[in-house]
């Protein structure tokens, strides 16, 4: 029932918070990944983890909201405590009060180091980096942007992905669990905004659910709701993103200078053309401008306008759109 409920919620959310974005590609410079979810399918690890104590151990660990269990989740996410502390927390709660007190014999205890091996390996076993997605960072990598990582993850997770490479391929990494904050907290998205020195507005966050997407939208940042590979090509596609050629951000700045200068030329023309025109029209017999200089300003300005508007097209085509990306 809860799922269903946060169903409706996420969907009432995304109409209501992820309308048409406006998107000036030539300000954006930093491309922000969640990562379980994106870069990596969700697993579901520590489900099958307790799905495992649980039948070793003849207990029942309650999960639905508002338990001590999501308590405890939080802050293991949040670092303020380890994945041992999560399990010795979860036992002292839902495994010790209920053990048999008959005979001389104490209390059994359970082997923590064994199930943290376990959670580890299963970890390691089931979470695989998207070659695909891969592929995309390499792009965006060689396109000029700064790619970065946002994301919610345990030390456990965290120590098998860094064993394995898998935050090697990015400029800068923002775990919960080392800085302290979590995913949909909005200080966490100032507090990576503030750590690259970037604007809201000059930054793309990619993320698989809408409750963490909210807090970037409210500061400005670009979102796209990943759903899948498919429809994240699609929606790269929209912004102009999907084949991306070495030098491609600086192509796209190019082309904004190019823009801005012609547009600087075209008010400089118009407002020679103006002038021009007053003095001509004003005493035509004493004015030092003739009428082929009239003419002649008359003519750069009509020119002037004319390139002004095809780069104006350019821009609106190209580099500065409306689009809706969940």
């Amino acid at each position: 029932m809860n799922s269903q409920i946060n169903d409706i919620v996420d969907e009432f959310t995304s109409q209501e918070i992820f309308g048409k974005q406006k998107v000036r590609l030539y300000k954006i410079k930093h491309i922000i990944f969640d990562f379980g979810g994106v870069m990596a399918e969700q697993s579901f690890v520590l489900k099958n983890l307790l799905d495992l104590i649980e039948s070793d151990l003849k207990i029942n660990i309650p999960r639905l909201e508002n338990t001590l269990y999501r308590k405890f989740k939080r802050q293991l996410s949040s670092g303020i405590i380890s994945s041992r502390d999560f399990l010795e927390l979860i036992l002292k709660k839902y495994y010790y009060p209920f053990q048999s007190k008959e005979g001389a014999l104490p209390p059994t205890k359970v082997n923590i180091s064994y199930y943290l091996e376990l959670w580890f390996q299963l970890h390691t076993k089931f979470t695989k980096l998207s070659a695909q997605m891969e592929s995309v960072i390499q792009r965006l990598h060689q396109g000029g942007y700064k790619v970065n990582l946002m994301s919610n993850v345990y030390d456990i997770y965290a120590k098998s992905n860094e064993l394995r490479g898998f935050y090697n391929i990015f400029d800068s990494v923002f775990l919960s669990n080392e800085i302290g904050l979590i995913k949909p907290d909005i200080e966490k998205y100032k507090y990576v905004l503030k750590k690259l020195d970037a604007k809201p507005k000059h930054c793309i966050f990619i993320d698989d659910k809408i409750r963490n997407l909210v807090p970037a939208r409210e500061l400005g940042i670009i979102v796209i709701k990943f759903d899948s590979f498919q429809k994240f090509n699609q929606q790269l596609d929209k912004l102009g993103l999907k084949d991306i050629s070495k030098g491609f951000r600086k192509e796209i700045k190019k082309k904004y200078k190019n823009y801005k200068l012609s547009k600087k030329e075209y008010k400089k023309a118009k407002k020679e053309y103006k002038k021009a025109k007053k003095e001509y029209l004003k005493k035509k017999s004493k004015s030092k401008i003739t009428s082929y200089d009239f003419k002649k300003k008359r003519e750069d300005f009509e020119k002037k306008k004319s390139e002004f508007k095809e780069q104006k097209k350019m821009k609106k085509l190209d580099l500065e759109i409306k689009v809706k990306l969940n």
